[in-house]
Parts: C-alpha cells; sequence; structure tokens
C-alpha cells in the first residue's frame, strides 16, 4: 500500500484521554516498520516503559512532559524524542490543548508485549499478544 491515508485508519481508545491510529504497520502491509498517530489530552499519561528497540516520537502540535535517563523535559513541535532500545521512558500530555505525536519503531507491531515491558501502571485498553 504506497499511500496510506491517515483519516482512513481507525481511531482506537488507547489509555484515559489518548487515542491511538496505526498508520503503518503489519496490517498496512510493512515488514519492518511501523507509525503510530496518537493524540494525547492535558494530563494523559503513558507510564514509564521500555521497548526492546529504539523509539522516535515526533509531536506535531501541542506539548508533552517526557521522561528519559531520570529527568523530565518539555517537547513540542519541531523536537524528536529518541528513546534508545530498553531505556524506560514515559510522557504526559503538558499545556492547555490536546498534543498530537507520532511514534515510530523499526518493527512492524512494536505496541505489543513482544517489544514492550511497563514498569509501571498497566498496559493500554487494547494491548494485544500477538
Amino acid at each position: 500500500m504506497p499511500i496510506v491515508r491517515l483519516a482512513d485508519q481507525p481511531e482506537t481508545a488507547w489509555r484515559p484521554g489518548q487515542t491511538l491510529r496505526q498508520v503503518i504497520g503489519s496490517a498496512q502491509g510493512s515488514s519492518s516498520l511501523s507509525m503510530q498517530h496518537f493524540t494525547v489530552e492535558p494530563g494523559a499519561e503513558t507510564p514509564l516503559h521500555w521497548h526492546d528497540v529504539d523509539e522516535a516520537l515526533l509531536p506535531l502540535c501541542g506539548c508533552i512532559h517526557v521522561y528519559l535517563d531520570d529527568q523530565w523535559r518539555t517537547a513540542g513541535p519541531g523536537d524528536v524524542c529518541v528513546f534508545p532500545a530498553g531505556s524506560a521512558h514515559g510522557f504526559t500530555g503538558a499545556g492547555d490543548s490536546p498534543a498530537v505525536i507520532l511514534t515510530v519503531f523499526p518493527v512492524p507491531d512494536a505496541l505489543t508485549d513482544v517489544h514492550t515491558t511497563y514498569l509501571r501502571g498497566k498496559p493500554p485498553i487494547p494491548w494485544s499478544k500477538p
């Protein structure tokens, strides 16, 4: 599938205050890449977790507070957050309006218990086990 239309991808409740659209993954024909589109309401949290692969996170609008390397930082449009494989990280929606972010992984089904381990909190609502 050479063009994936974001609007054609189903929106899923991911966590309280967060929605997800799987943009690229095995369901879209990818064998080596995944991309997710999240909307994160202010205060909505993704608890501390790590992946066995690298992750890149790009805020498109709004801001998030990102936890990495034992410190909190604020990221917004124009910032790219890089989470190396095995690094504990998490984020929370910041500001007065929702943040929209893209995440990218070098595997087609990154958001599963195969590639992600939660250190605090529980896995998200539609957590899948391939």
